[in-house]
């Protein structure tokens, strides 16, 4: 009877000790399983922190793609209008040769400042000669 007993503890013990592996391990997978789905949805959420990065730089790289137009747009321009310039001003040397030699030799300061300004601006002012000390403004 005792051995009767015995055996049927040990059936109980070792049945128990099943269940307590059983329920362990069922914690064990269950933990591992949440770890998982952590770990998923960290990787989630950084996929599209990630995706909103890439789209904020896709943006920026059309702000300045633009911008870089525009400036080769005007700097194409400037440069037309640079040639351009240099074209007048070469063909102006080369057609005038008195004013060329004229503008080259010492000319007296008020002169100077006389020719510069009838090159600013226009009207009939600009072709008043300047006063000087000696012969005042009419």
């Amino acid at each position: 009877m005792i051995m009767h007993l015995n055996r049927k503890l040990i059936g109980v013990v070792v049945g128990a000790l099943a269940i307590a592996a059983v329920i362990y391990s069922w914690q064990d997978i269950i933990s591992e399983r949440d770890d998982y789905r952590f770990a998923a949805d960290h990787q989630r959420f950084r996929a599209e922190i990630l995706l909103h990065h890439q789209q904020f730089q896709r943006e920026q790289i059309k702000a300045l793609n633009r911008a870089m137009a525009k400036r080769e747009q005007t700097l194409g321009e400037l440069a037309d209008d640079l040639s351009a310039s240099i074209v007048a001003l070469e063909q102006l040397g080369e057609g005038d040769e008195q004013a060329r030699e004229w503008l080259d030799s010492d000319l007296p300061v008020g002169v100077a400042d006389w020719v510069r300004e009838l090159q600013r601006t226009e009207g009939l002012d600009a072709m008043r000669p300047p006063s000087s000390p000696a012969t005042p403004a009419p």
